[in-house]
C-alpha cells in the first residue's frame, strides 16, 4: 500500500494506492478542526510510509544563467542563486542544469525553483513530524508534470502542459525539449459543482502564459507552441469549443480518462487530474524528491534499514542452515583431505632437504658478516670522537672575531656515552663502549685567562661572557657552564667600597682566569 499526502494549497487530501488499484481518498481542511481530525487520522492508522505531492500558488520558478564550472564552484554558484530568490523557503528549494547558452561565453543555464510561504506545508508537516510518519521525501507537481510528456506523445519542441487539479486553480507548465523551464498556477473563478464552463476561464489564462513565455524569449515570436490541455468528460466540449488550433498555437485536448486508462490506473474517477498526479508520485523513488534533504527525511530510512536488518536476518538464517548442511556433508571430506596435506608437507620437506639444506650455513654466514659491518660502522663513527674532534670544533668558536684577547692555559677532556630514557638521556656510569648505539659526547673542562687589564674588571666578565655566548650558538655544543670567573659574583662576596657604592669583590688569586665546562656532540651527530 501506497499514501500520497497531497496538499493543493488549501485542504490536504490523502489518496491510497495499490500498485495501479485507486483504494480510496480522504480530505483535510486547513482549520483547527481539520488539523486535529488529520492528527487523529495518523494516530489511528497504519505507519506507512508516505510521499507528500504539492501544488500551490506560492512557488515560483526561474531561469537563470551561471559560470559554466564544475563541483564546488557549480554548488556555490547555484546556492548563492538560491539566497537571492529564495531565502526564506527553507528546506523548499530546487535547482537543475538544463542546458548550456550556444552564444557568448556559453554560461549554464540553471532552473531555479522554492515555495516563497513554506508555513503553509509546514503546518501539515509538523503534524507528521509529530506522529512519526515515515515521510519518503516532498515532491512538486510542476517538476513531475514531465513524466506525462511520453504518455501525451510531446517530448520535443516548445510544449505547454494544461492541468486542474482543483476546481479554483489552474496549473500550465511549459516545458522545452522535455526539461522544465517555467510553471504557473492561475486562480479561476469556477463553481465546485458545475465545471463544464473550463474553456471559457482557461482560454484567457493560457494566451497570457504564451504571450508571457514569446517575451521571455522562451518561444520564439513565429515559432509554434504545442499546447496540451487535459480535462474531464463533461469538460472536453467546453474546451473543444474555445481552443483552436492556428499558425502558431498546435492544440492537443486529452480526456483525463482514457489518460488513466491508458496508464492502467484502475478505480480512479473524478473531474480532475490530482489523482493522475498522485500515482505518479506514487512510483517515484525517495532519492528523487524535489525538496528537502536526506536527514529531513531519517524516520523513513529508519523504518527502510529495520526492515532490511530484517531481511538480512532470515537471509543469514537460510545461509547458516545451508551452510550446515554443507559442513555435513563435506565433513568426510576433511579428513581424506588432511591426510593428503600431511602427505604433501612430508614430500616438501624431503625436496627442500634434498636441495637446499646445505645453503643454510651460508645464510647464517650472511647474517653474521651484516652485523660485523654494522658494528665495523660504529666503531668507525665513534672513533673519530676524539680529543682532536673536540680541539678542532672548540678552536673554530674561539678563533671568531672579537674573542682574541683570550689565552687557554689548559684542557681537560674525556669521553662520556649517554643511555636513551625516551625523552631524555642519562649519562653512561660504565666506560664507553665505541660498538654500542648509544651517542657519545665530548666533555671538556677549559682553564682560561683574560689578557685584560687586572682593574678592568667588567671588562673581563664581559669577554667570559662573550666566549659563552658564541659556544652556545655553536650547533655541535649541547651545554656551556661557568665553573670559575675573573670576578666572585655571587651574594655574599659583595662588599662597599669608599664612596659606600655596592661592589663586586674580586678574586685576588684571579688574574682573569676562568673555568668553563663544554659539552659537546661527538663526530657521529654532525
Amino acid at each position: 500500500m501506497n499514501r500520497v499526502f497531497y496538499f493543493s494549497g488549501h485542504r490536504l487530501t490523502v489518496f491510497h494506492w495499490n500498485r495501479k488499484q485507486f483504494c480510496g481518498a480522504c480530505s483535510f481542511e486547513p482549520d483547527p478542526e481539520g488539523l486535529n481530525k488529520f492528527k487523529l487520522y495518523l494516530e489511528t492508522s497504519a505507519k506507512l510510509p508516505a510521499r507528500l505531492l504539492i501544488d500551490v500558488i506560492e512557488e515560483d520558478f526561474r531561469t537563470e544563467s551561471a559560470p559554466h564550472v564544475y563541483g564546488k564552484d557549480r554548488k556555490a554558484v547555484i546556492e548563492r542563486l538560491q539566497d537571492r530568490y529564495y531565502r526564506s523557503s527553507g528546506q523548499y528549494v530546487y535547482s537543475e542544469v538544463i542546458d548550456r547558452e550556444k552564444t557568448g561565453r556559453r554560461d549554464n543555464r540553471v532552473l531555479i525553483g522554492g515555495v516563497t510561504n513554506p508555513g503553509l506545508i509546514d503546518i501539515w508537516k509538523n503534524i507528521i513530524d509529530e506522529c512519526r510518519i515515515p515521510l519518503t521525501g516532498v515532491w512538486t507537481l510542476p517538476l513531475l508534470s514531465r513524466n506525462l510528456l511520453p504518455m501525451i506523445g510531446e517530448k520535443k519542441g516548445a510544449v505547454l502542459l494544461v492541468s486542474q487539479q482543483v476546481s479554483s486553480n489552474l496549473r500550465q507548465t511549459f516545458f522545452r525539449d522535455g526539461k522544465m523551464l517555467s510553471s504557473r498556477q492561475s486562480v479561476i473563478n469556477q463553481d465546485a459543482k458545475d465545471t463544464s464552463n473550463i474553456g471559457v476561464l482557461a482560454r484567457p489564462e493560457v494566451e497570457r502564459t504564451v504571450s508571457f513565455l514569446r517575451n521571455q524569449r522562451l518561444i520564439g515570436l513565429n515559432e509554434i507552441v504545442h499546447i496540451h490541455i487535459m480535462g474531464s468528460e463533461q469538460q472536453l466540449e467546453s474546451l473543444q469549443n474555445e481552443f483552436k488550433t492556428d499558425a502558431l498555437h498546435s492544440i492537443k485536448i486529452h480526456n483525463l480518462t482514457e489518460m488513466q486508462s491508458k496508464a492502467g490506473i484502475k478505480g480512479l474517477s473524478g473531474v480532475f487530474s490530482d489523482g493522475l498526479f498522485t500515482w505518479l508520485c506514487s512510483r517515484q523513488l525517495a532519492f528523487d524528491a524535489h525538496y528537502g534533504e536526506a536527514r529531513e527525511y531519517s524516520q523513513y530510512y529508519y523504518v527502510v534499514a529495520s526492515k532490511a536488518l530484517k531481511a538480512a536476518s532470515i537471509v543469514m538464517l537460510v545461509s547458516a542452515l545451508l551452510i550446515t548442511e554443507s559442513n555435513f556433508s563435506s565433513a568426510i571430506e576433511h579428513k581424506r583431505s588432511i591426510e593428503l596435506l600431511g602427505q604433501q608437507a612430508e614430500e616438501y620437506k624431503r625436496i627442500y632437504k634434498k636441495r637446499f639444506e646445505e645453503y643454510e650455513t651460508v645464510f647464517e654466514h650472511a647474517r653474521s658478516m651484516n652485523a660485523a659491518v654494522d658494528m665495523a660502522d660504529r666503531i668507525y663513527q665513534n672513533g673519530k670522537t676524539s680529543p682532536l674532534d673536540f680541539m678542532i670544533g672548540l678552536s673554530e668558536v674561539l678563533t671568531q672575531s672579537g674573542l682574541g684577547d683570550t689565552q687557554l692555559d689548559k684542557i681537560e677532556w674525556k669521553l662520556q656515552q649517554y643511555k636513551d630514557m625516551g625523552d631524555a638521556q642519562q649519562v653512561s656510569e660504565e666506560k664507553p663502549d665505541v660498538t654500542s648505539e648509544d651517542p657519545v659526547r665530548h666533555v671538556g673542562l677549559v682553564h682560561g685567562r683574560i689578557n685584560i687589564s687586572d682593574k678592568n674588571y667588567r671588562g673581563s666578565v664581559a669577554q667570559v661572557n662573550k666566549i659563552i655566548t658564541a659556544l652556545r650558538k655553536s650547533e655541535r655544543i649541547e651545554l656551556v657552564e661557568a665553573l670559575e670567573m675573573p670576578v666572585e659574583v655571587r651574594s655574599e662576596r659583595a662588599f662597599t667600597d669608599e664612596t659606600g657604592v655596592s661592589a663586586i669583590k674580586i678574586r685576588k688569586e684571579s688574574g682573569g682566569k676562568f673555568l668553563l665546562k663544554v659539552v659537546m656532540r661527538g663526530a657521529t651527530h654532525e
